[in-house]
């Protein structure tokens, strides 16, 4: 067998990427079932994203959350369990409809679970772009306002920033954002940096194509892919960090329901009505798993991707 010549590099073998390149080998069968599995991963997440938010558009065909019914009591004062008659899901410790509030809960779970997500990678990835792209002072300035963001314990600042700003939707809104904007700031701040210094963006610059330019068509289209996965993931996060506020008192506040101050009156009545509780519960389960589901069929789905995956344990 013939030596290769010195300062040769060997042949990338089938599938793989050649040493220093970012540009995908040819596609092994394993990587287009992993693919095909990422397609179906992402395809049942949007799915059950789908069922939930109808779910909470039909609420008003559900009755009214508010309205209490004496009646559904028991002779002993206890709510009404599951497939009670006129109340499929039961009825709270106070005698209100469970299907009622749990799907007006998740509206309010989704609505802020979506804005909050949109608000914060969006922050986020602005000021992660301008500071990766622009450089000097300005990016200075931004990741040390990042670092600081980052340094601060999450359940504590969102207690003490839902004290200041209110505790109903919009001020959670603000809190959830104020706590996660800069994670995707980092991510967005480091894949920049890695675009900015290509040959190809170095190249307009010098050809004297203005930096915001090249920053819309050389460095933002290919971060479409860490956008949506940042988002996606961002998303569990969100839902979780919004309902243990609202749990801990600090978000929206009953009578309006929510499910994580559903999941608190579920608490104190678990020991004679556990389905107070585990609705909600299966409820919140199900919003994360669907955010789950969409990150990691889009992870899937990255040819550039080599994490190995949770679901291939």
């Amino acid at each position: 067998m013939s030596a290769l010549p010195i300062g040769t590099q060997p042949p990338a073998p089938t599938g793989a990427r050649a040493p220093g390149s970012n540009t995908p080998g040819p596609v092994t069968g394993t990587a287009r079932s992993a693919r095909a599995r990422g397609g179906r991963l992402w395809l049942a997440g949007l799915c059950l994203l789908g069922v939930l938010c109808l779910l909470a558009l039909l609420a008003p065909l559900a009755g009214s959350p508010y309205t209490i019914h004496t009646d559904s009591l028991t002779a002993h004062g206890l709510p009404s369990g599951v497939g009670a008659p006129g109340h499929p899901l039961g009825t709270d410790a106070i005698g209100r409809d469970m299907l009622a509030r749990s799907l007006y809960g998740l509206r309010a779970t989704l609505i802020i679970a979506l804005v909050a997500n949109v608000t914060s990678v969006g922050l986020g990835a602005l000021v992660g772009l301008v500071a990766g792209f622009y450089r000097g002072w300005i990016e200075q300035c931004l990741m040390r306002l990042v670092d600081v963001f980052l340094s601060i314990p999450t359940v504590l600042s969102g207690l003490a920033l839902a004290s200041i700003v209110g505790r109903g939707t919009a001020g959670i809104i603000i809190v959830v954002t104020a706590l996660y904007w800069a994670w995707t700031a980092r991510l967005v701040h480091g894949e920049t940096v890695r675009l900015r210094n290509r040959g190809y963006v170095e190249a307009a610059l010098a050809h004297g194509v203005s930096r915001h330019t090249a920053l819309r068509r050389h460095v933002l289209p290919h971060l479409s892919t860490i956008l949506l996965n940042v988002a996606a993931l961002n998303g569990a996060a969100v839902v979780v960090v919004g309902a243990g506020l609202s749990y801990l008192g600090a978000g929206i506040q009953p009578p309006t329901p929510e499910l994580g101050n559903m999941l608190a009156d579920g608490t104190d009545s678990m020991t004679y009505s556990p389905h107070t509780l585990f609705v909600p519960l299966v409820l919140v389960i199900a919003t994360v798993l669907t955010f789950v589901l969409i990150a990691e069929g889009l992870n899937r789905r990255n040819p550039l991707s080599e994490r190995r995956s949770w679901l291939d344990a």
